[in-house]
């Protein structure tokens, strides 16, 4: 085929450069590391080597060195106006858990083994969190009951769903 495919493609032995190399520059960023790791760091720790060769840390901190780092959350942005928290906050702390919990207590009776184990641990620790916030054990309990109740009325609708379904099928058929 003389160096050509079916496709009318060349083929070509030579070598092609499609990059040339430019001399590498060293960036400043890189300039500065270095000259730290060779210095003091500017946390203040330093690696001190004696007169019989053993390393040990100097610790040079001083109050001016010390970085001073917060992160926020939406939840500690609420918080963080004062040093106790809002009532307003907390209730919607206390509304956040009894979702969680709700949800979570669903999920418990799933047929899916991992989801329930899932979700009993989870409920454990919304019920133990609202709890520690001062909800009362029967108020838990009504919570606990309000799922079950919600969860067999959503069984008998399904359960009314297939006898419909089956009742049309024998029509039908």
């Amino acid at each position: 085929m003389n160096g050509q495919f079916a496709l009318n493609v060349g083929v070509s032995n030579s070598g092609k450069e499609y990059a040339i190399k430019k001399p590498q520059i060293t960036p400043k960023a890189q300039e500065e590391a270095v000259a730290v790791s060779q210095g003091a760091r500017e946390s203040g720790v330093e690696w001190i080597e004696d007169k019989h060769s053993d390393l040990s840390l100097s610790n040079r901190i001083d109050e001016s060195n010390l970085l001073l780092t917060t992160s926020t959350t939406a939840a500690s942005i609420k918080v963080a106006s004062s040093a106790k928290p809002s009532q307003g906050f907390i209730q919607e702390l206390k509304d956040k858990f009894k979702k969680l919990l709700v949800s979570a207590y669903g999920n418990m009776f799933s047929h899916n083994r991992l989801l329930a184990k899932v979700s009993e641990w989870m409920a454990g620790t919304a019920t133990a969190q609202l709890a520690l916030m001062g909800i009362s054990t029967q108020e838990l309990e009504d919570i606990k009951s309000g799922v079950r109740l919600e969860l067999i009325d959503n069984n008998h609708v399904a359960m009314e769903q297939v006898v419909y379904d089956e009742t049309m099928l024998e029509i039908l058929t």
